[in-house]
């Protein structure tokens, strides 16, 4: 992927999937006819909840209580679906993010892998009530105390996944910014 979108430090559970050298990404659309079900419902929903959550900002405030219902029915399905989705999470392959961002993240690792190695990946992103399922390539290996710190680009993503990670990033430094605001405020003088 060439665009370039910002990370933020964040930990994140995610699968990791080294696949061997010469594997040839899939097509969008062969990323598509692979993609497991629910990761599909869990990006139809997301889209669905985004341009819900338009239309509800439009009603003004006559109308809270209706938004009020709409608000706690969404996130009844967006509980149902994090169960659903932290069921396709396989132990085996489970790694946390250090950062996450549109274009790429990085974890820590113990085991060897190695520059431009491709990876297949799953990202939870359980306050979206979402997860994220595509492939991505190795681009740095960094030696840290914990293990090896590996930064990955996305090299085959849906187009609408991507816009999540990038909703995402942005929820979770709007939230990191409003912490620290907190805790500057809460400090003594």
């Amino acid at each position: 992927m060439s665009e370039q979108f910002f990370s933020v430090v964040h930990s994140l559970a995610i699968n990791v999937e080294p696949l061997a050298d010469g594997f040839v990404l899939p097509s969008l659309d062969e990323l598509e006819q692979e993609l497991p079900e629910p990761f599909r419902i869990a990006g139809a929903i997301s889209h669905i909840d985004m341009s819900t959550a338009r239309q509800l900002r439009n009603l003004g405030e006559e109308f809270s209580l209706l938004v009020d219902v709409i608000n706690q029915q969404s996130g009844k399905i967006n509980m149902l679906l994090s169960f659903l989705l932290s069921q396709l999470d396989e132990p085996t392959q489970r790694f946390q993010t250090v950062s996450i961002g549109g274009s790429q993240l990085s974890f820590l690792c113990h085991q060897p892998l190695h520059l431009h190695q491709q990876l297949r990946l799953k990202l939870f992103l359980h306050e979206e009530a979402s997860a994220i399922y595509c492939y991505g390539k190795i681009t740095e290996l960094e030696q840290k105390p914990g293990g090896t710190l590996v930064h990955v680009s996305y090299s085959r993503i849906r187009g609408e996944d991507q816009e999540v990670l990038v909703r995402a990033s942005l929820h979770i430094q709007s939230r990191q910014l409003k912490q620290r605001a907190e805790q500057r405020a809460n400090q003594p003088k």
